[in-house]
């Protein structure tokens, strides 16, 4: 088999999102360069090629790949063979929801985060009140679930550990939410963050 071709990735380097598709691309040992969209010429080429300026998007062999779940797919399918990362199989509904429920804690404090530097708070809308103490609620079932030091119970490196890990980074790296309150978490967090591919991309 030849070598996978470098992908082109487009989005800023403090992402989780983005994060999530640079350790994919290190685990599978597919080579990736950056356009960082913080820049006004990244930016500019981001804006010319995907219709929702949204990051990450990659072009992968030629072809632009949006969003971070298909990106990550995508990747899987041609370059995971028996390589360290496990796929996440249409019928995994407990890998499945925990991504989803990662997800939905990531965007609310998201949501809070930029909402936050404009100068709107949580106790001036009850909206981002609401998307607080969803986050909380999110981490908490995670947290009770959690199969130390990994998210699923098949302890092996996979797509719901990636999607807890740089998300429970970027809320430390933010400050965006106490994390030290859910301890098996941290302790995933911990286990997560020995690993190059987490070393080598986190944020700061």
């Amino acid at each position: 088999m030849s070598p996978p071709e470098p992908v082109r990735l487009f989005g800023s380097y403090t992402s989780p999102f983005v994060r999530r598709i640079r350790i994919v691309c290190l685990e599978l040992g597919v080579p990736f360069s950056m356009v960082d969209t913080m820049t006004p010429e990244g930016q500019a080429d981001l804006r010319q090629r995907s219709p929702i300026w949204k990051v990450p998007a990659a072009e992968i062999n030629g072809q632009l790949v949006l969003d971070s779940h298909v990106i990550s797919d995508v990747l899987l399918a041609r370059y995971g063979g028996q390589g360290p990362l496990a796929s996440l199989a249409l019928d995994d509904i407990e890998g499945r929801n925990a991504v989803s429920v990662i997800d939905g804690a990531l965007d609310a404090l998201i949501n809070v985060f930029y909402l936050a530097k404009d100068g709107v708070t949580p106790e001036q809308v009850p909206y981002l009140e609401k998307q607080r103490a969803r986050a909380a609620s999110a981490l908490s079932w995670l947290d009770a679930r959690v199969h130390e030091p990994f998210v699923t119970s098949k302890q092996a490196l996979g797509l719901p550990e990636v999607a807890l890990g740089t998300a429970l980074g970027w809320m430390r790296f933010r400050n965006a939410y106490p994390i030290g309150t859910h301890p098996r978490l941290m302790r995933c967090l911990e286990a997560l963050e020995a690993r190059p591919s987490f070393l080598s991309t986190a944020p700061g």
